[in-house]
């Protein structure tokens, strides 16, 4: 509570002391203007000395009572909504009270003849017009600010629980595959599934390692994806083939994790592998801007389980870091263009 209390008490600061300001400014304008259209000559400081600081505090207590006029009635009309109906009254109310002011002055205070209060009336008005206007202004601008930001950091918050939702299912659905790999070479190989098993759990390491992570490197999501696919070799043998031609340039460029993964996986699950369907999957690069992973198509495979993640993980993941559109080409081959993504990213620095 005490650093909004502080930021309230410091705004309410600034806005006082601008008013001191403006206030007194005005004050010391009115009185030369109207000394100079009686006389034709300046006042001298040290014979109007007194007066003009009694001019100055009345002026302040005007601005103080028009200030809080005003706060007033933001509670009753809003410029949002009617900013013209707020503008006409707040002008109205202000104008009233400032010549309700001169004639308070006029009786009390300062013996004022006919021509110096229209002349004081006048400027007053003129300078409430303005004030006015400026107010409204200000007022409305604060508003769009304000509501901007909070806009924004609503934005950001709910982005923030959808990537944390996104990245919490790449794991289980990763496990999920790979216990599925596993029971049906328990049944086959029990020496290579125990293999498997073990080269299963380094790579868990990676997932578990950068789970936590927006982004990593290309290198590393490369390494893992070697890794990856001694697993499925294990499983499919010469009959799946991945070949990797990325030039070295763009193998420190960011990319969320478990996206070269996914979609090796993603050509596996939904083509029929065998020695008379062989699959390739290559993943290259284009004019250093694209990543392209392409894999051959061969016979359906039979409808699978999935949480249905996948391609519309990464595509929603895409979406936190880059403007440009993920390109899906589902013709004689199946494609995916990547964008490069940039060093400094749109909404995250890679960590």
């Amino acid at each position: 509570m005490l650093p909004t209390f502080t930021a309230l008490s410091n705004t309410t600061m600034r806005r006082y002391v601008i008013l001191v300001f403006v206030c007194t400014t005005l004050s010391v304008l009115f009185y030369l203007y109207s000394h100079y259209s009686e006389t034709g000559i300046l006042p001298i400081l040290k014979d109007h000395a007194k007066r003009m600081i009694v001019a100055a505090l009345l002026t302040n207590l005007l601005g103080l009572i028009i200030s809080q006029a005003d706060r007033f009635l933001d509670k009753f009309i809003s410029w949002r909504t009617v900013f013209m109906l707020r503008f006409m009254v707040g002008f109205l109310t202000n104008a009233a009270l400032a010549i309700g002011f001169i004639f308070f002055c006029k009786l009390y205070l300062f013996e004022l003849d006919r021509d110096e209060v229209i002349k004081l009336g006048v400027l007053l008005t003129i300078s409430i017009f303005i004030y006015q206007i400026f107010y409204g202004w200000f007022y409305s601008y604060r508003y769009y600010a304000i509501t901007q930001v909070e806009q924004l950091r609503t934005e950001r918050w709910q982005l923030e629980l959808q990537f944390e939702l996104l990245k919490n299912q790449i794991s289980p659905h990763y496990l999920f595959n790979c216990l599925n790999t596993i029971s049906s070479l328990l049944y086959k190989d029990s020496y290579t599934a125990e293999k498997f098993i073990r080269r299963m759990a380094d790579t868990f390491r990676y997932v578990l390692a950068n789970q936590k992570k927006k982004l990593v490197t290309l290198q590393q999501e490369v390494d893992f994806i070697k890794a990856y696919y001694f697993l499925l070799q294990v499983r499919f043998e010469h009959h799946l083939q991945l070949e990797i031609n990325l030039p070295k340039n763009i193998l420190d460029t960011p990319i969320p994790p478990l996206t070269l993964q996914l979609l090796v996986e993603n050509a596996v699950k939904h083509n029929q592998i065998t020695k008379d369907f062989p699959l390739l999957v290559y993943i290259t690069a284009k004019d250093n801007t694209h990543i392209i992973v392409t894999n051959t198509k061969t016979a359906t495979q039979k409808p699978v389980s999935s949480f249905k993640v996948g391609l519309e993980n990464i595509r929603q993941r895409y979406r936190f870091f880059s403007e440009e559109r993920i390109l899906i080409r589902d013709e004689d081959k199946f494609s995916v263009q990547l964008p490069v993504l940039k060093l400094a990213t749109k909404n995250t620095e890679l960590i």
